[in-house]
Protein backbone atom coordinates (compact mmCIF):
# COMPACT_ATOMS: atom_id res chain seq x y z
CA UNK A 1 0.00 0.00 0.00
CA UNK A 2 1.09 3.49 -0.70
CA UNK A 3 0.13 6.65 0.68
CA UNK A 4 0.08 10.16 -0.56
CA UNK A 5 -0.53 13.49 0.52
CA UNK A 6 -3.49 15.30 -0.44
CA UNK A 7 -3.17 19.12 -1.06
CA UNK A 8 -5.38 21.67 -1.25
CA UNK A 9 -4.06 22.63 -5.32
CA UNK A 10 -5.61 18.92 -5.59
CA UNK A 11 -8.88 19.21 -3.42
CA UNK A 12 -9.91 22.28 -5.78
CA UNK A 13 -9.36 20.86 -9.09
CA UNK A 14 -11.28 17.98 -7.88
CA UNK A 15 -14.11 20.29 -6.75
CA UNK A 16 -14.07 22.70 -9.81
CA UNK A 17 -14.12 19.03 -12.02
CA UNK A 18 -16.93 17.60 -9.97
CA UNK A 19 -19.20 20.88 -10.50
CA UNK A 20 -18.46 20.12 -13.97
CA UNK A 21 -19.14 16.74 -13.97
CA UNK A 22 -22.05 16.97 -11.66
CA UNK A 23 -24.16 18.78 -14.80
CA UNK A 24 -23.75 15.57 -16.84
CA UNK A 25 -23.81 12.66 -14.47
CA UNK A 26 -26.78 10.18 -14.87
CA UNK A 27 -28.30 10.02 -11.45
CA UNK A 28 -28.09 6.13 -10.91
CA UNK A 29 -28.47 6.40 -6.98
CA UNK A 30 -31.67 9.06 -7.02
CA UNK A 31 -29.39 11.14 -4.67
CA UNK A 32 -29.48 14.51 -4.07
CA UNK A 33 -27.07 17.15 -6.14
CA UNK A 34 -25.07 17.24 -2.89
CA UNK A 35 -24.51 14.05 -2.24
CA UNK A 36 -23.85 12.95 -5.93
CA UNK A 37 -21.16 15.91 -6.13
CA UNK A 38 -19.31 14.62 -3.34
CA UNK A 39 -19.46 10.96 -4.69
CA UNK A 40 -18.09 12.38 -8.38
CA UNK A 41 -15.54 14.45 -5.65
CA UNK A 42 -14.35 11.30 -3.80
CA UNK A 43 -14.02 9.59 -7.68
CA UNK A 44 -12.30 12.88 -9.15
CA UNK A 45 -9.78 12.55 -6.28
CA UNK A 46 -8.96 9.07 -6.46
CA UNK A 47 -8.27 9.57 -10.08
CA UNK A 48 -6.02 12.56 -9.33
CA UNK A 49 -4.19 11.13 -6.40
CA UNK A 50 -2.98 7.88 -9.03
CA UNK A 51 -2.25 10.26 -11.89
CA UNK A 52 0.34 12.26 -9.91
CA UNK A 53 1.39 8.40 -8.30
CA UNK A 54 2.09 7.39 -12.06
CA UNK A 55 3.98 10.70 -12.78
CA UNK A 56 5.86 10.43 -9.92
CA UNK A 57 7.11 7.08 -11.03
CA UNK A 58 7.66 8.10 -14.76
CA UNK A 59 5.48 5.54 -15.75
CA UNK A 60 3.99 6.41 -19.33
CA UNK A 61 0.34 6.43 -19.45
CA UNK A 62 -2.80 7.92 -21.24
CA UNK A 63 -5.92 9.42 -18.55
CA UNK A 64 -9.05 10.69 -19.97
CA UNK A 65 -10.15 13.52 -17.23
CA UNK A 66 -14.34 13.00 -18.73
CA UNK A 67 -16.92 15.69 -18.64
CA UNK A 68 -19.85 15.39 -20.53
CA UNK A 69 -19.58 12.19 -21.88
CA UNK A 70 -19.16 8.85 -20.95
CA UNK A 71 -15.77 7.85 -20.05
CA UNK A 72 -14.19 5.16 -22.48
CA UNK A 73 -11.51 4.81 -19.24
CA UNK A 74 -9.94 6.09 -16.38
CA UNK A 75 -5.99 5.02 -17.58
CA UNK A 76 -4.54 3.15 -20.00
CA UNK A 77 -0.94 1.61 -18.86
CA UNK A 78 0.69 -0.67 -21.34
CA UNK A 79 -2.29 -0.70 -23.19
CA UNK A 80 -4.71 -1.92 -20.58
CA UNK A 81 -7.07 0.05 -19.32
CA UNK A 82 -7.40 0.16 -15.44
CA UNK A 83 -10.16 1.72 -13.65
CA UNK A 84 -9.77 3.82 -10.08
CA UNK A 85 -12.73 2.83 -7.65
CA UNK A 86 -12.17 5.36 -4.78
CA UNK A 87 -13.57 5.05 -1.35
CA UNK A 88 -13.51 7.56 1.64
CA UNK A 89 -13.34 6.19 5.07
CA UNK A 90 -13.80 8.53 8.41
CA UNK A 91 -12.12 7.98 11.13
CA UNK A 92 -12.34 4.51 11.68
CA UNK A 93 -9.45 3.94 8.65
CA UNK A 94 -10.27 2.17 5.71
CA UNK A 95 -8.42 -1.53 7.13
CA UNK A 96 -12.01 -2.88 7.31
CA UNK A 97 -13.23 -1.69 3.90
CA UNK A 98 -13.37 -3.92 0.77
CA UNK A 99 -13.21 -3.25 -3.10
CA UNK A 100 -17.33 -3.24 -3.88
CA UNK A 101 -18.25 -3.86 -6.90
CA UNK A 102 -21.64 -4.21 -8.50
CA UNK A 103 -22.58 -7.33 -11.00
CA UNK A 104 -23.32 -4.61 -13.88
CA UNK A 105 -21.05 -2.79 -13.50
CA UNK A 106 -18.50 -5.67 -13.95
CA UNK A 107 -20.08 -7.27 -16.75
CA UNK A 108 -19.76 -4.03 -18.67
CA UNK A 109 -16.26 -3.55 -18.10
CA UNK A 110 -15.35 -7.05 -18.85
CA UNK A 111 -17.37 -6.72 -22.28
CA UNK A 112 -15.12 -3.30 -22.97
CA UNK A 113 -12.52 -4.94 -22.51
CA UNK A 114 -11.27 -3.11 -19.09
CA UNK A 115 -8.60 -4.90 -17.53
CA UNK A 116 -7.73 -4.10 -14.06
CA UNK A 117 -9.27 -1.88 -11.10
CA UNK A 118 -7.28 0.00 -8.67
CA UNK A 119 -8.50 0.44 -4.93
CA UNK A 120 -7.98 3.77 -3.28
CA UNK A 121 -8.83 4.87 0.02
CA UNK A 122 -8.84 9.03 0.89
CA UNK A 123 -9.94 10.20 4.68
CA UNK A 124 -12.28 13.04 5.34
CA UNK A 125 -15.54 11.11 4.71
CA UNK A 126 -18.28 11.56 7.04
CA UNK A 127 -19.78 8.56 7.06
CA UNK A 128 -23.30 9.73 8.95
CA UNK A 129 -24.28 12.19 6.47
CA UNK A 130 -22.32 9.94 3.49
CA UNK A 131 -20.29 12.98 1.93
CA UNK A 132 -17.06 13.86 1.95
CA UNK A 133 -15.79 16.95 3.70
CA UNK A 134 -13.31 18.57 1.70
CA UNK A 135 -11.34 20.38 4.41
CA UNK A 136 -10.48 17.39 6.35
CA UNK A 137 -9.35 14.95 3.07
CA UNK A 138 -5.41 14.90 3.15
CA UNK A 139 -4.36 11.67 2.39
CA UNK A 140 -5.04 8.98 0.37
CA UNK A 141 -3.85 5.39 -0.03
CA UNK A 142 -3.60 2.99 -2.98
CA UNK A 143 -4.49 0.12 -1.50
CA UNK A 144 -3.93 -2.58 -4.77
CA UNK A 145 -5.41 -3.75 -7.58
CA UNK A 146 -7.43 -6.60 -9.10
CA UNK A 147 -7.89 -8.20 -12.07
CA UNK A 148 -11.48 -7.65 -13.10
CA UNK A 149 -11.87 -11.12 -14.37
CA UNK A 150 -10.55 -12.01 -10.79
CA UNK A 151 -13.55 -10.58 -8.94
CA UNK A 152 -15.70 -12.79 -10.30
CA UNK A 153 -14.25 -15.21 -7.70
CA UNK A 154 -15.74 -13.18 -4.55
CA UNK A 155 -18.94 -13.78 -3.16
CA UNK A 156 -21.94 -11.41 -4.65
CA UNK A 157 -23.87 -9.90 -2.01
CA UNK A 158 -26.26 -7.07 -2.48
CA UNK A 159 -26.45 -5.47 0.44
CA UNK A 160 -26.12 -1.35 -0.76
CA UNK A 161 -26.15 0.52 -4.03
CA UNK A 162 -23.43 -1.38 -6.04
CA UNK A 163 -21.56 -3.55 -3.70
CA UNK A 164 -22.21 -6.63 -5.35
CA UNK A 165 -18.82 -8.48 -4.94
CA UNK A 166 -16.42 -8.10 -1.97
CA UNK A 167 -12.66 -8.09 -2.64
CA UNK A 168 -10.83 -7.65 1.03
CA UNK A 169 -8.14 -5.44 0.55
CA UNK A 170 -5.84 -8.24 2.09
CA UNK A 171 -6.07 -9.87 -2.02
CA UNK A 172 -5.51 -6.84 -3.67
CA UNK A 173 -2.35 -6.89 -5.74
CA UNK A 174 0.53 -4.96 -4.66
CA UNK A 175 -0.14 -1.11 -7.01
CA UNK A 176 4.10 -1.82 -8.53
CA UNK A 177 3.09 -4.86 -10.13
CA UNK A 178 0.87 -3.32 -12.33
CA UNK A 179 3.31 -0.82 -13.18
CA UNK A 180 5.72 -4.28 -14.61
Amino acid sequence: MITKNIDKALIQEAINHSEERLKYEYNRFGLSNYKRKSMILIGTIGQLIFKKFLESRNVKFDFEYQAGNYDAMDFSINNEIVEIKTSGYDNRGYKHLNLLYSEDQLQAVIAKGFKYCVQIFINGYNRADRLLIPDTCNSGTIAGFVPFLDIKKYPSQRRFFGDDFKVPIRNLLQIENLLQ
